[in-house]
């Protein structure tokens, strides 16, 4: 018996483009969130001092401490899903993505990771069984300086958000 492997390619191809067109992403409100904007706690350079009593940092920590996030989950219940923290690619005056890290550890729902601009990296996975998911995040971001081109009186900052990827 001879076996088309072209047909067949062509055959598991089409599966996994179908499979995969029914994954549903979507933005997750948080709006009820405690807070809508986090400053940071502390600013310090790669020794620990303050970054204004710097001379010539090469890098910024950024600690915000414990960040507790409220997302909407009441349109999944019942799914199987993914969720995913999301930084954003376009940050202002960052000139390379590798040269931001955000750093977080999960309280006791999410897990812990680490991540780049432009990336979302997976925090929970499981069945969806609340109208709302709570948890905090403990974060806290490194910046090579180098890499970033601010304008005069302009702040460094970015919104991350959480996706919700579930399977119909």
């Amino acid at each position: 018996m001879k076996i088309n492997y072209k047909f067949l390619g062509l055959i598991c191809i089409s599966w996994l483009v179908s499979f995969s067109a029914y994954a549903e992403t979507a933005r997750l409100d948080d709006s009820a969130s405690a807070r809508s904007i986090v400053e940071a706690r502390s600013v310090t350079n790669e020794t620990g001092m303050s970054l204004a009593d710097s001379h010539s940092p090469q890098f910024m920590f950024l600690k915000f401490g414990l960040v507790q996030y409220r997302l909407a989950t009441a349109a999944y219940k019942g799914k199987k899903a993914k969720i995913y923290y999301v930084i954003p690619m376009g940050i202002e005056g960052l000139q390379n993505p590798k040269a931001l890290t955000v750093t977080w550890k999960g309280n006791s729902l999410f897990t812990d990771g680490e991540g780049h601009a432009g990336e979302r990296k997976l925090v929970w996975s499981g069945t969806v069984t609340e109208d709302w998911m709570q948890d905090e995040l403990d974060l806290e971001m490194q910046v090579e300086l180098a890499q970033l081109r601010l304008r005069e009186g302009q702040g460094f900052g970015f919104e991350s958000y959480f996706e919700i990827e579930t399977n119909e």
